[in-house]
């Protein structure tokens, strides 16, 4: 696969929000674009969830010209040759969330050698546990453990958060359930990546 450069979407810095991993938020975005934005072509090769994502997509039928409509994206997938499930190797999107997450990634890794992008992200910054360990890939050797710093700072904080809002369940308080998204992106990445 080529080597992609990010063309679309914000600069890291402007997505940078603490207790949210900004690979994470930038890649879900830029998926629900390609859902909206996907092309109409007969070789068009859709795993599951991005099939599905296709479906769902908000299209406003009155102002897209009629090549550009979902309609037509899977009118043209059935005139092709039918491939049957597809998995996510396979998948045309998921190729291209590939291509982004890889230029996001490479954006991150020229970013954490500023010193201050470095600190802030040392102190307030989040990584998932995937986009942690990708970006060790990216970086310096000498950087590596800034990220193993700033994963296992976001581990604590979580636990910390998880256990005081256990304690807050046992006396029938649910607020804060924001918390448990932001546990099952640090663990898994965000849903459909």
């Amino acid at each position: 696969m080529k080597a992609a450069t990010s063309t679309s979407g914000p600069s890291l810095s402007l997505v940078l929000t603490k207790g949210t991993c900004p690979i994470c938020g930038i890649l879900k975005d830029f998926q629900w674009t390609l859902a909206e934005t996907t092309r109409p072509q007969s070789d068009l090769r859709l795993c599951n969830f991005h099939g599905w994502a296709l479906a769902r997509s908000r299209e406003k039928l009155s102002r897209s010209t009629p090549g550009e409509s979902v309609t037509m994206v899977f009118l043209e997938m059935l005139k092709g040759p039918l491939a049957g499930k597809v998995s996510s190797d396979q998948c045309s999107l998921c190729h291209r969330v590939l291509e982004e997450e890889g230029a996001r990634l490479r954006e991150l890794a020229q970013k954490l050698q500023g010193a201050m992008f470095a600190e802030w992200m040392k102190t307030q910054g989040t990584l998932c546990l995937e986009h942690g360990r990708k970006v060790k890939e990216f970086i310096p050797l000498r950087l590596r453990t800034l990220v193993d710093e700033i994963v296992e700072r976001n581990r604590g904080e979580l636990e910390r958060d998880l256990e005081a809002f256990r304690e807050q369940l046992k006396h029938g308080i649910h607020e804060g359930g924001g918390l448990l998204g932001r546990a099952a992106e640090f663990l898994v990445g965000q849903r459909g990546l």
